[in-house]
């Protein structure tokens, strides 16, 4: 029987985090893998996004590379090479940081395997590596197994090959029409590339906009820029049937036949029918708790995964739980941070709690669209009045010698003191721009103090001094003094 300090079940962001702090402060430590090290931000989410991002985005460079007085012959794109590069980029990080070999050399027990709990202190562990039974004793847990993605109940859904974001990794073909049912940040980000990279795509969306989460602005001006790309978005709209338009196919060929799926679509209530080579499901993520055995030691779990209390405990005192699979923010960043507060409360003295006021977050398409804190209306609910301010980027002169002059920054802050209550961004770098914000929101620093802050010229970031500056100019604070200043002249 092996016994730990801590041992950690899921080695994604948060059990990586946990894995080096542990071993760090000279915990015996074992980390507990099904797979792969590196969880879905390497292997299915952030990486492979990103670089496919990349490919797409020069793609859409070399198509419009006219307006920057560059001739460009025709644009050709080798989806297999495309795929290549994500690919790469993968093996890249898991090599240099993601490899097992690293993490065991720090002290970690790494074991890959199917595992279970047997009671709160006993989890036992099916090494596929030994191939044998293992049975880990330790004094603390936590469970980091994180999501999957869900499909909605459509149709016939089950019966076809649809693409799913961990998937849609492994295809070397470019459909030539893609439905993706979902207009959240995998929806978008996606379909975006996906229609780069040279397919015909249709975004439906059950709800009225896309990207519900932003501030409504943000979404509106996304949609436009995304339809102006040449998207078809379709808001309130179900998938309501899937049927496989090509009865008795190959399931293991590589490229589909055109038209291989007919779908309905239910537009409140007026039904229509499209016919796609594939189909992307973006609409939804399960946390991953199958099979762990958490009835049998009494680890409640709700709608949206594990249960936990503000420290990251289960309901059983010795087991904590991050990341995904406790369903807050489903970040690989928030996974990160979490992990990093379980270390405290396990290993220091005077556990404290969560503080998830100021968490940021960036959809990664083109503008980018970056928030952190309260949109408008909740700020009104939680404070009453407040200033509300907004630059555009086309009044940013990097912006505009660049040519990336799409979209804006709105903020809101109080209205007296200048405490900023929510940062929304939609344009060129948003998400490295959002960060000067995340740490003021966080430090307690107020647009007022932000107006002080000499920013490099000519810079994107140089909208974070505007803004603060607008409100130093136009707020509620100077425009009273003004009208006391003009009452005390007459």
């Amino acid at each position: 029987m092996n016994e730990y300090d801590l041992t950690i079940i899921g080695g994604g962001s948060a059990g990586l985090v946990l894995a080096v702090a542990s071993a760090k402060l000279g915990k015996k430590t074992a980390l507990v893998e099904k797979h792969k090290l590196g969880g879905d931000c390497l292997w299915t989410g952030c990486v492979p996004s990103k670089a496919f991002l990349k490919s797409a985005h020069i793609a859409h460079l070399m198509n419009t590379a006219e307006r920057f007085g560059i001739t460009v012959g025709g644009v050709g794109i080798d989806f297999q090479r495309v795929m290549q590069h994500v690919r790469s980029a993968q093996g890249t990080i898991e090599r240099e940081h993601d490899n097992p070999e690293r993490f065991r050399e720090l002290g970690v027990d790494v074991i890959f395997g199917s595992g279970h709990f047997d009671s709160p202190r006993s989890f036992i562990v099916e090494d596929s590596e030994k191939h044998d039974t293992t049975s880990l004793t330790s004094k603390k847990y936590v469970i980091s197994t994180g999501s999957r993605p869900a499909a909605p109940p459509i149709t016939g859904i089950e019966s076809i090959n649809y693409l799913d974001s961990h998937n849609v990794w492994e295809i070397d073909y470019l459909p030539q029409t893609l439905l993706v049912a979902g207009a959240g940040p995998i929806g978008v980000e996606l379909g975006q590339a996906f229609h780069r990279l040279g397919a015909a795509v249709t975004i439906v969306q059950r709800s009225d906009r896309i990207l519900p989460r932003e501030e409504p602005v943000v979404s509106n001006r996304m949609l436009e820029c995304l339809r102006a790309e040449g998207i078809s978005i379709l808001l309130n709209t179900n998938l309501h049937e899937v049927t496989d338009a090509v009865p008795n196919h190959d399931e293991n060929r590589r490229a589909p036949t055109n038209g291989n799926y007919s779908v309905v679509l239910d537009t409140r209530g007026e039904k229509r029918e499209l016919t796609v080579d594939q189909i992307l499901i973006a609409t939804g993520r399960n946390p991953n708790i199958e099979g762990l055995g958490l009835e049998r030691i009494g680890v409640r779990v709700g709608k949206h995964g594990i249960e936990v209390n503000e420290k990251l405990q289960t309901s059983v005192k010795n087991i904590y739980a991050a990341g995904d699979v406790i369903g807050h923010y489903l970040f690989t960043h928030v996974a990160a941070f979490q992990a990093q507060q379980i270390i405290r409360n396990i290993f220091f003295p005077g556990a404290a709690s969560i503080d998830y006021t100021v968490v940021p977050w960036t959809t990664f398409c083109d503008p980018e669209v970056a928030r952190c804190g309260l949109t408008e209306a909740e700020a009104r609910r939680k404070y009453g009045d407040v200033d509300v301010f907004t630059v555009d980027f086309k009044d940013v002169d990097r912006a505009v010698a660049e040519g990336e002059t799409e979209g804006f920054i709105k903020i809101v802050a109080t209205k007296w003191t200048g405490k900023i209550l929510g940062v929304h961004l939609i344009g060129p770098r948003a998400g490295e721009i959002l960060h000067e914000f995340v740490l003021a929101m966080k430090a307690g620093i107020s647009l007022r103090k932000l107006t002080s802050v000499i920013h490099v010229y000519p810079t994107f970031s140089s909208i974070v001094w505007q803004v603060a500056a607008k409100w130093l100019a136009e707020g509620t604070l100077v425009n009273t003094v003004r009208k006391f200043l003009h009452k005390g002249g007459k």
